[in-house]
């Protein structure tokens, strides 16, 4: 199965957004890029008044610390938290100044706060505030229009001087993709050679983390992207263009590649001993669609069964083999984002991991009028349009093909990251932002990622792929994001929802507060993005 709905959706809102922009605003300024004036669509940002680096000193005592990177864990220690740093951790009680406020550990586990390192925000706050609700203080933001980038800058620098009131921000502002059927779209950039270096001054301009690509580039565009990324000292990350075959991709500094690696063919399309015939097919039917403007013809063609078993039947493990060598050998990472292709979610009641997902937390106080319309719709649609019997049973062998691939990666030692594609409130079926991270750690768990792994996937090891060297990690000096938990979630995953207290920048999140705020928001979903 690929990748939800959500890129659509991200399509589809930043439009809806768009039409409320002034016109004024909406001058296109880089004529040389074939970009729709909608890229300047207002962002709609709901602001909390800010919450700085807690000047009160606070101490965690005998807690059992994860530390975010993978080591034992380590019983009875003192955390000690001052100005929104971590300033010791130590098997001693601390001299401590008076005043400062001591949390009981005993019998708990202090983790990072954990991090969704594929999400969409749109520069929403509720949305982000969903996120900390759930124990995630960090989000690498995958692709929004230049509004919302601006907004997400501004976030992300409140939070480096010190601010709790919302996750730690890293992201990539517009998409870069070749001639596509996506001339609507803001939140895209379609680039030829030519006007690469406008685009890549435009994005240096919003000072983003990192550069996202997408399927449509030619091969000539994406090499001249990678090069372009390493002399500005900016990760490229995103999709493998189907142009180009996946190890050639991370070898030229692909630095993760997000869900399956693409909508048209991916990482089983690296694996197929058909490969050259499949690409070909693929890359016929993406210039038809980018000549016509019909993306959704597109999706169909490319989720149908015949084509999907295809791609499963030819499987090769000697090429899946050599797959896993390129990303060990390059250092690139996998965001797999498992959840939004789990073929469980795609049913009216589904039950996930042994219980049913409308008893979870984040969907006992969901609107009604949203799970009716997720129970009409999940069975029947991906990518907002229907799909038959027959298609969606080859997505299953598709999503199965791919966990035995990712379960390989894991064993020869490539990176497996956390990471949803989740988006609020109307997304895909039973997805939520935040929660569906916890979700996402037992799929790991599922494919043969242990919970410690699973844990450092989403904090420690994760940061220091983005390159952060503050955050992420429980030790001295590291920012004081972190997650204490009242039971152990090395004796099962599921316990990394067992949330007590969250601080971010050493600030405590009032999660009740935001949980209503959030419900009270999604509650007028219908009427969300009007």
């Amino acid at each position: 199965m690929t990748f939800s709905a959500t890129a659509a959706l991200v399509c589809r809102r930043i439009s809806i957004l768009a039409k409320l922009a002034d016109a004024s605003v909406r001058a296109t300024v880089l004529r040389s890029l074939k970009l729709p004036s909608r890229a300047f669509a207002i962002v709609v940002v709901v602001f909390m008044p800010q919450l700085h680096a807690a000047e009160q000193a606070i101490l965690i005592s005998d807690v059992t610390v994860i530390d975010g990177l993978g080591n034992p864990p380590e019983e009875h220690r003192y955390v000690l938290l001052r100005q929104g740093r971590i300033t010791s951790v130590s098997d001693q009680l601390p001299q401590i100044e008076e005043g400062t406020t001591v949390v009981d550990g005993e019998g708990r586990f202090l983790l990072p706060g954990l991090w969704d390192l594929h999400a969409h925000t749109f520069a929403d706050t509720t949305a982000m505030q969903s996120y900390l609700t759930a124990g995630v203080t960090g989000l690498r933001d995958m692709g929004c229009n230049v509004s919302c980038a601006q907004v997400l800058g501004r976030l992300r620098d409140d939070y480096i001087a010190g601010s709790g009131d919302f996750p730690r921000l890293v992201f990539a502002g517009p998409m870069l993709d070749g001639d596509s059927p996506y001339d609507d779209y803001p939140s895209h950039l379609q680039i030829t050679l030519e006007s690469l270096p406008a685009a890549l001054a435009w994005l240096r301009e919003l000072d983003v983390d990192l550069i996202k690509v997408r399927d449509f580039l030619s091969r000539d565009e994406f090499m001249a992207l990678a090069g372009a990324g390493a002399a500005l000292q900016l990760p490229v990350a995103g999709h493998v263009p189907t142009s180009i075959p996946v190890d050639d991709a991370v070898r030229a500094g692909l630095s993760t590649v997000e869900h399956e690696g693409s909508l048209f063919g991916g990482l089983l399309l690296a694996c197929s001993k058909d490969e050259a015939q499949l690409r070909g097919e693929y890359l016929a039917m993406m210039r038809e669609a980018a000549s016509s403007g019909d993306e959704q013809k597109l999706y169909a063609r490319s989720l149908d069964a015949k084509l999907l078993d295809r791609l499963v039947d030819s499987y090769d493990p000697a090429k899946a083999d050599a797959l896993v060598q390129a990303f060990v050998d390059s250092g690139a990472a996998l965001v797999p984002t498992l959840i939004v292709q789990n073929p469980v979610l795609r049913a009216a009641d589904p039950v996930f991991a042994g219980r049913r997902k409308i008893k979870d937390e984040e969907f006992r106080n969901a609107p009604a009028t949203l799970l009716k319309r997720w129970r009409e719709t999940a069975t029947t649609e991906v990518l907002e349009q229907p799909f038959s019997d027959e298609d969606r049973a080859a997505m299953a062998r598709h999503y199965e093909t791919f966990v035995d691939l990712l379960g390989r990666m894991h064993h020869a030692g490539v990176p497996i990251l956390a990471g949803t594609d989740a988006a609020f409130p109307d997304g895909t079926p039973w997805i939520w932002p935040g929660f569906s991270l916890h979700d996402e750690l037992q799929l790991l768990v599922s494919v043969g990622l242990s919970p410690l792994e699973a844990i450092a996937g989403a904090t420690g090891r994760a940061t220091r792929q983005l390159g952060l060297e503050d955050v992420g990690v429980v030790a001295p000096g590291f920012r004081a994001d972190l997650l204490l938990l009242s039971d152990n979630p090395l004796e099962d995953i599921h316990n990394t929802r067992a949330i007590e207290q969250v601080w971010v920048n050493g600030v405590p999140v009032d999660r009740e507060a935001l949980r209503d705020l959030v419900i009270r928001r999604a509650a007028d979903h219908a009427n969300y993005w009007q």
